[in-house]
């Protein structure tokens, strides 16, 4: 299955994903033919680290039922992020976007309101 919405963990801007893994078919003169993406691994052109697709994410998230999964907002740049996977009680966090660092109720929604936070894009 080809990836929903590929994005960098490091949040590099380029948007730019080599794909491992992924055979590619060509024609008799050497032409791209085609490519089976089911068994491909993304990773980052620019930092090389392993691409997260964010629609597989949600859509295992949802299927186990993990809808309401704590988000944290940094205060500095506004990177929503998830608490850290090694520490999720820790009590500081930093921004792997901006090195802030802030205490998680500073990040959390509840001091954010409960109005839905946007990114640049304008996403929710």
């Amino acid at each position: 299955m080809p990836p929903g919405h590929l994005a960098c963990p490091n949040n590099c801007p380029e948007g730019r994903f080599e794909a491992l893994n992924a055979p590619m078919f060509v024609d008799r003169s050497g032409r791209y033919a085609g490519h089976d993406a089911s068994r491909a691994t993304y990773v980052c052109a620019v930092c090389q680290s392993v691409a997260v697709d964010v629609a597989a994410a949600a859509a295992e998230m949802h299927r186990r039922g993990d809808d309401n999964v704590v988000t944290l907002v940094c205060p500095s740049c506004g990177l929503r992020m998830l608490p850290p996977e090694d520490d999720p009680l820790a009590m500081v966090i930093e921004c792997p976007a901006c090195e802030t660092r802030f205490e998680v109720e500073e990040g959390t929604r509840r001091l954010h309101g409960d109005r839905d936070i946007e990114d640049e894009d304008g996403n929710v």
